[in-house]
């Protein structure tokens, strides 16, 4: 029987790490996407395969929980990626990341098979006949509810999107929105927080020089965020972010 879940082992490298020199939490959902891209390839199911197809490798929503001490400088971060449920035309692929035998993360997410031009998206049967299922996900319930806007202004900040910013779509990375939600958030809240978890709902793409505005709305020990293009005022992202503080019970 084929292997179910997909496996890799990342270095934290010092791009990666914050003035403590530990990774910055936002990556491990960049070594999640990079795991799962792996495991497609293993598959000859990459994106490059699919282009060859019209077809491209589209995300929808993603849930990303934290806990446990981020790896230092150099450590390892075990990843494990899996699908544990195929719809018609959604695939719920989740992971989980350890370092030094703890679980630091864990996270689900719906991905698309989707045409390259019109981004409809397709029939995973014809595609993922032969991937075979996890009977559970990360989590022991999880729901991809609607996010809904809610709280008071806490900030806003804009940047233009940078060439390095793009994958592999000629899209801002959908990794890079994380970190660009963030930046709408209180230094000092930041600096005096952590983040428990998150949860991202992709609405549409954007590109190369366009002009993404990010706000933050605070409530409680938690924000809500939304990415929005300043060309056309056309909203891109929702997300949650919830919080945690050193003298948290």
């Amino acid at each position: 029987m084929p292997a179910v879940k997909f496996f890799k082992t990342y270095s934290v490298r010092a791009s990666e790490i914050s003035p403590t020199y530990l990774l910055k939490d936002f990556f491990v959902g960049m070594y999640f996407q990079d795991c799962f891209a792996e495991y497609m390839a293993s598959k000859n199911l990459a994106a490059y395969d699919l282009s060859r197809l019209g077809l491209t490798w589209l995300t929808s929503d993603v849930i990303v929980e934290f806990g446990g001490k981020m790896p230092f400088w150099r450590e390892n971060v075990d990843i494990a990626v899996w699908f544990w449920k195929l719809g018609s035309a959604r695939a719920y692929v989740d992971f989980e990341a350890f370092s030094g035998g703890q679980r630091i993360a864990r996270g689900s997410s719906i991905q698309l098979i989707a045409s390259i031009g019109a981004h409809k998206p397709v029939r995973l049967e014809p595609y993922l006949s032969s991937i075979e299922t996890e009977k559970c996900g990360a989590f022991e319930s999880c729901q991809f509810t609607k996010i809904c806007e809610r709280g008071e202004f806490a900030g806003e900040t804009s940047q233009v999107v940078r060439f390095d910013d793009l994958d592999f779509n000629m899209h801002l990375n959908n990794v890079k929105y994380i970190p660009r939600a963030l930046e709408a958030i209180p230094l000092n809240y930041r600096n005096s927080h952590s983040l428990k978890s998150y949860r991202l709902k992709y609405m549409r793409e954007t590109f190369f020089g366009n002009t993404v505005k990010s706000v933050a709305m605070a409530a409680g020990d938690s924000f809500f965020h939304r990415l929005v293009r300043c060309e056309d005022g056309l909203e891109l992202c929702r997300a949650e972010t919830f919080w945690t503080s050193p003298h948290s019970d």
